[in-house]
């Protein structure tokens, strides 16, 4: 475990779980804004918010790196870096299990075609939601699986590990191979990229 001190107050009071996480990513986001402003007129300096050294330190786990995720995620829907939609589900996601279910083909988006496609995620999270499906989640990630498909993202997404010219099934958590019906890792869990093109 790493002590984390007080340099940042915003995000050690919210893991803490002094302040939401509503209220930490609207103060991370006004931050960063008055930042990048006071750099394009040419000020140096840290904004007030983002340095308090009176802030006691804050051991970290790795129990908080789903908080910090969710924060991040919030920051960057507010600070204007992804697409409409992508913003749209971030602003609004929660604990439900649909959003637990966004999160884990996040990561394995993550993990195996990199950082760049998670707005990809969100926008048909976004989507999915509008759906009267009374769980969207299947849909959901046979929408996210097709696109990366459909646009040569990756034509066997997510490629088995067994038998990597088809992609994963899902069924019940899990990744599955269709061939054998293995179940080769549980949603959110897959390791790096192993084949497909």
């Amino acid at each position: 475990m790493n002590a984390v001190p007080g340099q940042n107050p915003i995000v050690v009071r919210y893991l803490r779980g002094e302040v939401s996480l509503e209220s930490a990513a609207n103060a991370l986001a006004l931050a960063i804004r008055e930042l990048s402003e006071a750099l394009e007129r040419g000020e140096r300096g840290i904004p007030m918010q983002l340095v308090e050294p009176s802030v006691e330190p804050y051991e970290f786990t790795e129990a908080d790196h789903p908080k910090l995720r969710a924060l991040w995620d919030l920051v960057e829907a507010k600070t204007d870096t992804t697409d409409e939609r992508a913003r749209e589900y971030l602003a609004s996601a929660g604990d439900s299990a649909f959003d637990q279910i966004v999160r884990a083909i996040a990561a394995d988006v993550r993990t195996t075609l990199g950082e760049t496609y998670l707005r990809i995620v969100w926008s048909f999270a976004a989507d999915a939601r509008k759906l009267d499906n009374h769980d969207p989640s299947w849909r959901f990630i046979e929408n996210v699986q097709q696109y990366f498909q459909d646009t040569f993202v990756d034509t066997t997404w997510p490629a088995c590990p067994r038998h990597p010219n088809h992609p994963l099934d899902h069924a019940d958590g899990f990744w599955h191979c269709p061939r054998d019906h293995t179940a080769v890792a549980r949603l959110g869990e897959l390791s790096g990229r192993v084949g497909g093109t």
